[in-house]
């Protein structure tokens, strides 16, 4: 039972701790290069947006077929890109021309990466009222901190991409449905969140395999206490009831807790999520069609994992868990385990938090699928933990009850040593709370360590950067440590004014060169040589950046430029990230005599 005031505190310390993770996103991306991705989702976002304000406006032709293909679709696979769903493009779009256009209060680059971060923030609200709810305020205060402090989920916070929002949305769908067990009204909001997840990314697709069998279970435990099976309710005298009484049972209650739950997964979602993307609103099964299949035969991209590349399948079954337990801060998976564990103890002894809506079951299932298909050896596997980041907030959570049990512990030691009374009301909280500080402490230490390389960044198991280099692990992805480069480029390479320009061979920061310049980031004078062998041949200084697939470029540059020598080298915890080489002078011809 709720004390008086107890519900405004907790809206109080969601809304406290939604603007800190606003502002710590914010704070850390401004030293983050933009991620390959971002540029195309950008491009995309602002031509959807301006869809959208001519749709709101009433302007003639915006929606027919051939504007709607033209903005929103096309005949290739990736035009305009319609491989994705386009909420938070537009949302990238809406934000960039209000706040970077209109008010100029942030840079292109921010105001775009300005949703995720919305998003981000409203993720580590919704984990703070659940683990609130589930084991009390301190629970919930440290599960959101230590999600807060994940210095991967950070990182993926701070871009325009879809892998931060798709945390959010993913967990608000589970919060909707588990608040619609209790009240059909919620079904509607269930509707609305999956919608909106199905129209960030595919991986919603994915949600139904979490609900479905978290409800059958509900429905199961609350058909066996209806029909007075002993086995579900210990009070009840009656004889074990009939196979048959127990399945009509099961079945009854599989209509009546929640009848609304299919027509909200299998319509209302799927109309949302025509809704917000009209290229759906012509040959739609085709066009849904073509979007699935896109993502069912995706290329399968490169990927180191313990010292092999990977570009095919089959991939090894345990990438999800080994790059989990390698990414994700020691301490908040030690603090896990030890919610896991009581969470269990607690199950066995009957005394589970709210049996009859299961919501540790859910958030169970929630991480299981969320890493589950990645067991598959056919699953594609390039961009390692975003892709099963839905996971994350169930660890947090665990982490969270496994602070508040070893806080407990604490306490009760102090007891019996007689360090402190008995009576001591401030005693028990205190244990807990020092040994969150501690976990949070940990948790801080290596997320401000990570930057601003968190992709290159390994926590204390697997060694630091230089273990996870050590390990063979994927170093980075997207071309994000290009930026780190930029200052020596700018001061060593670019040309002095009136001089001609100096291509660069950019290599994998090549969509991103352009924008770079437009944020005042790169110098005019040192314009993108073009790709491949071609690029490197027209250039006069050229970039690796360092995964185990791309040596190949190093040995183009060394072949051309007759030198294996970088002038600079970007390093992260010493470990190389992008090399930079310079073509050398031609030699003088000395004319003798």
């Amino acid at each position: 039972m709720r004390i008086p005031g107890q519900r405004v505190r907790r809206r109080l310390i969601a809304a406290a701790l939604a603007v800190a993770a606003l502002i710590a996103v914010l704070a850390t991306q401004r030293h983050t290069g933009i991620a390959r991705d971002e540029v195309p989702y950008m491009t995309s976002g602002a031509k959807y947006a301006r869809w959208w304000i001519d749709f709101a406006s009433l302007r003639d032709g915006t929606t027919s077929e051939r504007r709607i293909t033209d903005t929103f679709g096309g005949a290739h696979p990736t035009d305009n890109n319609r491989e994705h769903p386009p909420l938070m493009k537009t949302l990238f779009g809406l934000s960039r021309i209000l706040f970077c256009d209109v008010l100029g209060w942030a840079s292109e680059l921010t105001a775009s990466r300005l949703p995720t971060a919305v998003l981000h923030a409203a993720a580590v609200a919704m984990i703070f009222g659940l683990g609130a709810q589930l084991w009390g305020s301190a629970a919930g205060l440290f599960a959101a901190l230590l999600f807060l402090l994940m210095p991967r989920a950070l990182f993926h916070a701070g871009l325009a991409t879809f892998d931060a929002p798709m945390v959010a949305l993913w967990l608000a769908t589970l919060l909707a449905y588990h608040r619609s067990l209790a009240s059909r009204w919620w079904s509607i909001g269930l509707a609305v969140a999956f919608g909106l997840a199905l129209a960030t990314k595919h991986n919603a697709l994915m949600l139904p395999g979490v609900i479905l069998p978290h409800y059958a279970w509900v429905a199961w435990r609350r058909s066996r206490v209806a029909v007075g099976d002993p086995a579900a309710d210990p009070s009840s005298a009656a004889a074990r009831p009939g196979r048959l009484v127990r399945l009509r049972g099961f079945v009854r209650a599989l209509v009546r807790i929640q009848p609304f739950l299919v027509p909200a997964l299998a319509v209302g979602g799927p109309l949302v999520l025509i809704a917000v993307w009209p290229w759906l609103w012509f040959d739609t099964v085709q066009h849904v069609r073509d979007w699935i299949s896109f993502h069912t035969h995706h290329v399968h991209y490169n990927f180191e994992y313990l010292g092999e590349n990977y570009n095919h399948p089959p991939f090894p079954w345990h990438v999800a868990l080994v790059t989990t337990l390698f990414t994700v801060p020691v301490a908040t998976l030690a603090a896990a385990v030890v919610g896991a564990a009581h969470t269990a103890a607690r199950v066995r002894r009957g005394t589970a938090v709210d049996p009859d809506r299961a919501p540790v079951l859910l958030m169970a299932l929630s991480a299981a699928v969320a890493m589950g298909v990645f067991l598959i050896p056919t699953t594609p596997i390039f961009g390692a933990e975003k892709h099963w980041a839905p996971a994350m907030p169930t660890f947090c959570l665990l982490a969270g009850a496994g602070i508040i049990s070893a806080g407990d512990r604490v306490w009760r030691a102090l007891v019996m040593r007689r360090w402190i009374p008995v009576t001591g009301g401030f005693a028990r909280p205190a244990g807990a709370i020092a040994v969150g500080l501690l976990v949070a402490s940990a948790a801080l230490s290596e997320t401000v360590a990570a930057q601003p390389y968190p992709l290159s960044s390994y926590n204390a198991l697997a060694g630091g950067a230089p273990g996870g280099a050590d390990l063979g692990m994927n170093r980075q992805f997207w071309g994000v440590a290009a930026r780190g480069a930029l200052p020596y480029l700018d001061e060593h390479v670019a040309p002095a004014s009136g001089q001609p320009p100096v291509p660069v061979y950019t290599h994998d920061a090549s969509p991103a060169w352009g924008l770079y310049r437009r944020l005042g980031l790169l110098r005019a004078g040192l314009p993108d040589a073009g790709g491949e062998e071609r690029g490197v041949q027209r250039s006069r200084a050229a970039l690796v950046i360092h995964e185990r697939h791309f040596a190949r470029h190093d040995i183009m540059i060394w072949r051309e430029y007759g030198t294996v020598q970088p002038a600079f080298v970007l390093t992260f915890q010493g470990v190389p990230l992008v090399s930079v080489y310079l073509r050398p002078p031609p030699l003088r011809q000395d004319v003798g005599h």
